[in-house]
């Protein structure tokens, strides 16, 4: 059995922690018979920090205090007083409280981007230090026996910005669809046979209305409606939704997946629609498409950042540029749709590529089969 250090900068036993992600790769990496001790929840405040802070939200940014060299070695000394003696392996999931650590143990990290890949996606309104950012990202992968990432596309930032330190290092390990009991292929399948194919139903499920592309969502799907086609769509998610929307649309607003019926409802939703619609324009990774696929539902979105690795074309969904018109969505949608039998398959395929690669158990059986074959 393998003794794992689980290092997060945030607690790995609430499902709230970043969007569960800490939560259920623990979970799938005990499940997977490592014995995980989990290091967490070091933090460091100083009166810089709470400067830094303050002036960031008056000028409408977010500064991240853990994102300091300060914090970096208060975490290194956190880590190297918690570590168990008997530890195989150190795997975190920030590179901030490796970057200072200085120990015999094998670091690895699982990461969803490195600093500029998260600006590129769409996260620029961060307020830190760019250049101690980029030395806490030098200083951890220099240290790190293995660089863990959940996209082809970070996997490719990590190296064009970095690559004298991770030479070799880096390889892709996707997350899993953040879901405590995902349905089972036959109960999947079952869905899928008695689907009904009369009304094609959208599902957009996000939070941020510009960012995510529902307004790209909204203006496709007048589009059917306005062609005579059976439309019928379901936002999930949304806070700023417009106030006046055609009966066509259905706005169920925020919907709590960590709580019993949130999740009921949504897993009713995943069933009862024909495609999760989510054409983001900015996407660091996308569990969204992970759980739509859990449920036999085909994606369509744009072909930018992580969503790739997840979604790829008549295996899961379709995707498509960036700057893709509604007519042309609405032309992809028409088509799929009307082929009866297709569409199945194409359905039946999401589950698959779930099974195969995108549930938390494929995920950690990948990581700790890596992690072993280096220690």
């Amino acid at each position: 059995m393998m003794n794992l250090a689980y290092i997060t900068t945030i607690t790995p036993f609430d499902k709230h922690s970043w969007s569960g992600t800490n939560y259920y790769a623990r979970a799938a990496l005990e499940a997977q018979g490592a014995n995980v001790q989990c290091l967490y929840g070091y933090r460091r405040i100083t009166p810089a920090m709470v400067f830094h802070k303050v002036a960031a939200r008056l000028m409408g940014r977010h500064y991240q205090a853990v994102r300091s060299m300060a914090s970096a070695k208060g975490w290194a000394r956190f880590i190297t007083r918690g570590l168990a003696k008997d530890t195989d392996a150190i795997l975190s999931m920030s590179t901030i409280p490796v970057a200072c650590l200085e120990t015999d143990v094998p670091i690895y990290v699982w990461i969803d981007g490195c600093y500029e890949y998260m600006l590129g996606q769409g996260f620029c309104k961060m307020a830190n230090d760019a250049a101690t950012a980029h030395a806490i990202e030098r200083l951890a992968f220099g240290r790190c026996a293995r660089i863990f990432t959940c996209s082809g596309a970070a996997a490719a930032a990590i190296r064009q910005h970095y690559g004298e330190n991770v030479y070799g290092k880096v390889d892709v390990v996707p997350l899993g669809a953040n879901i405590d009991e995902p349905p089972t292929k036959e109960a999947v399948m079952q869905v899928i046979r008695r689907k009904d194919m009369e009304t094609c139903r959208l599902l957009f499920v996000g939070v941020e209305w510009q960012r995510k592309g529902a307004d790209i969502v909204v203006e496709t799907a007048k589009r059917l409606h306005d062609d005579g086609f059976p439309v019928e769509l379901h936002l999930v998610g949304l806070r700023d939704a417009p106030g006046q929307l055609p009966p066509y649309i259905i706005c169920h607003g925020f919907i709590d997946k960590n709580r019993p019926e949130g999740m009921a409802e949504l897993a009713r939703l995943y069933q009862g629609c024909h495609f999760l619609f989510v054409p983001s324009r900015g996407e660091a990774y996308g569990l969204v498409f992970c759980e739509a696929s859990a449920y036999g539902l085909p994606s369509i979105s744009h072909s930018i950042g992580g969503i790739p690795t997840i979604v790829k074309d008549g295996e899961n969904g379709k995707l498509f540029p960036l700057g893709t018109s509604p007519e042309t969505f609405a032309r992809y949608i028409k088509e799929t749709f009307a082929d009866c039998e297709g569409y199945k398959q194409l359905a039946a395929r999401a589950y698959n590529s779930f099974a195969s690669r995108l549930s938390w158990n494929a995920a950690a059986k990948k990581l700790l089969n890596e992690i072993r074959s280096k220690n």
